[in-house]
């Protein structure tokens, strides 16, 4: 895990490190955000949860993370970003744009 310069992580956030985390400079990271690093491939019935994988998160500079949002494996959120509190991040964020919603989704480029 690698956390920039001047960045401000707050309470209750919870990073699962089973894959890299990389979190940029000058970032805010609000209250009770999770970083999930970890899933599993699907597997057959008798138990659906099958081999486990990891994928990196990267978080790029001076993005703003708002309080109780969670990041799903894979994901890269560009700089200057702004995710909305409460939001599930499933896929790739633009730079200088606004997220919010369940799944995340483009709100307007800033």
């Amino acid at each position: 895990m690698e956390i920039g310069e001047d960045t401000f992580v707050n309470y209750e956030c919870w990073f699962n490190t089973a894959g890299k985390i990389t979190i940029g400079r000058m970032c805010n990271i609000a209250y009770k955000v999770t970083f999930i690093t970890s899933t599993h491939e699907i597997a057959d019935r008798v138990r659906r949860a099958g081999k486990p994988i990891s994928e990196e998160i990267t978080v790029g500079d001076g993005t703003w993370i708002g309080a109780n949002v969670t990041i799903l494996p894979g994901v890269n959120i560009g700089s200057g970003v702004i995710i909305a509190a409460g939001s599930v991040v499933v896929h790739d964020c633009e730079d200088n744009s606004i997220y919010a919603g369940n799944p995340a989704k483009l709100i307007k480029k800033l």
